[in-house]
């Protein structure tokens, strides 16, 4: 009977008798019930409210043009033209060749604008330069740099090209005969190229390399250069940056005398908000289109440095968290005597000796020695034990010598 309920036994000094008290442990709630008590994500929503209107995204570009009917009609006659059986057969058989400006001019027509601005959230451009806003693209942009006199490297959206490919200043082309309805008069452009990424300074600030202002006739060399050009000098170390073309339409001419660059020793100079210069001119400005690539270091980025900036070459380095080792002792048992003292040791220095080691056996000329033909017919004379065996796995290419072999 007493075996599901508990007691405890206290033993009197005068009567030694065995005393039983019954405990009985009831549950408690501490504060308010489930249900009526708020959820943790509740609690949290709360502590962290952020007012909704400042999280609304805002539409600062181009509306949407409406196509005319003539154009639909084309286009519904190009494709029943499309469904030829001939023209399916050509395509079947790979002998239909098709032009790829017509491929990419359908493409900017229908569903190319909002591909861009898919484009553009992803790799969070819209956010990292206007914060909260974004527009969809609607101008044909087409940035191309010189790779020799009849090859190009042009920039669409996102691809890499290296800071050599991109030394000089790009061919520009884009629609400039675009015009909303109602609209007469052609219109001004800007050209801004800039990226948010890799400043030395701010995390949070960006670099201007172009901004070519009152452009006329698409020609940008008819434009006002507030900032020349200068070649993307992502440091090393910290991976591949964006490098943003952006093109706005004016509907009045503009004045960046603010920003202008005469000189560009100073990087700081450069010193760029686009979010700070488009509430500036938020009136005369409307953002119209996009392109970007990405680039990280190459050698080219020390001649910016040593050249241009007339400074030091910069090099960043990731601070790894190093994992726990427990305090090293006198005579660790079972433990490899080689393996447990470098485990002590800076990884640095380990790479460094091996390094040396290698190049000790390398002529400048020759290069390095031919390895043996058969490594373990050689003997090691005196060597201690540990020595010897770490000999014979690096012969047999085996063991630690695998991490340092890229070395």
């Amino acid at each position: 009977m007493l075996k599901n309920i508990l007691f405890r036994q206290f033993i009197s000094r005068d009567s030694h008798k065995i005393v039983q008290i019954f405990l009985r442990h009831g549950h408690t709630i501490r504060g308010k019930r489930p249900g009526v008590a708020r959820t943790l994500q509740q609690r949290l929503d709360e502590l962290n409210y952020v007012d909704p209107e400042l999280l609304k995204v805002v539409n600062i570009g181009l509306p949407a043009v409406k196509v005319p009917r003539s154009v639909v009609m084309k286009d519904r006659l190009r494709q029943n033209i499309r469904n030829n059986p001939e023209i399916e057969k050509l395509a079947r058989m790979n002998q239909l060749e098709v032009n790829l400006e017509d491929v990419h001019g359908e493409w900017m027509k229908t569903t190319g604008p909002s591909d861009i601005k898919g484009l553009a959230e992803y790799y969070n451009i819209y956010k990292d330069l206007f914060g909260s806003a974004y527009f969809v693209p609607r101008v044909n942009l087409e940035i191309l740099y010189p790779a020799s006199s009849d090859n190009y490297n042009p920039v669409f959206y996102g691809n890499i090209l290296s800071p050599e490919d991109a030394k000089v200043p790009p061919i520009v082309h884009f629609d400039h005969a675009f015009k909303l309805p109602k609209e007469k008069n052609e219109s001004l452009w800007t050209l801004i190229m800039t990226t948010p990424d890799g400043h030395l300074e701010k995390s949070t600030g960006e670099y201007v390399h172009w901004l070519v202002t009152n452009i006329t006739n698409g020609d940008v060399n008819s434009g006002d250069t507030i900032v020349p050009y200068l070649q993307p000098f992502p440091a090393r170390g910290l991976g591949y940056h964006r490098y943003i073309f952006i093109l706005y339409k004016q509907n009045a001419k503009v004045n960046f005398d603010k920003i202008r660059v005469s000189q560009t020793k100073d990087p700081a100079q450069r010193n760029f908000s686009t979010l700070e210069m488009y509430r500036e001119h938020q009136n005369t400005l409307t953002p119209a289109s996009l392109v970007f690539f990405q680039a990280e270091y190459d050698d080219s980025v020390r001649d910016v440095f040593h050249k241009v900036f007339d400074t030091s070459m910069l090099t960043f380095e990731y601070d790894k968290e190093r994992n726990y080792i427990a305090p090293q002792k006198w005579f660790p048992l079972k433990r490899a005597f080689n393996t447990y003292m470098d485990m002590h040791r800076d990884p640095m220095e380990i790479n460094k000796e091996f390094v040396q080691r290698k190049l000790a056996k390398t002529h400048p000329f020759d290069g390095p020695k031919a390895p043996l033909r058969f490594p373990m017919a050689h003997p090691i004379k005196n060597k201690p034990s540990w020595l010897v065996v770490e000999m014979k796995k690096e012969r047999q290419g085996i063991g630690r010598i695998n991490d340092y072999e890229d070395w």
